[in-house]
């Protein structure tokens, strides 16, 4: 249910194509972050928000991939 309610934001090129180049600003940033940060939790922090970043990044094909998954399950 989570992901159907997703497609209106994720199929929406006005609505998607500005956050996915927000997010990949974001993890620019943080990459770059990451190359010059010398504490170990700060290091682990950015390593958390890059792949938190990552996966929000990918949301679309996600969204895509569970309702191909549901569409598969009710067929059988």
């Amino acid at each position: 249910q989570t992901a159907k309610n997703l497609l209106p934001i994720v199929n929406n090129p006005k609505t998607w194509e500005p956050i996915q180049e927000y997010l990949q600003e974001q993890i620019q940033w943080t990459h770059r972050a990451l190359e010059v940060e010398q504490s170990e939790l700060e290091v682990r922090r950015l390593q958390g928000k890059a792949t938190l970043l990552a996966t929000l990044f990918h949301l679309k094909e996600q969204v895509k991939t569970t309702l191909d998954n549901f569409k598969q399950e009710k067929k059988k």
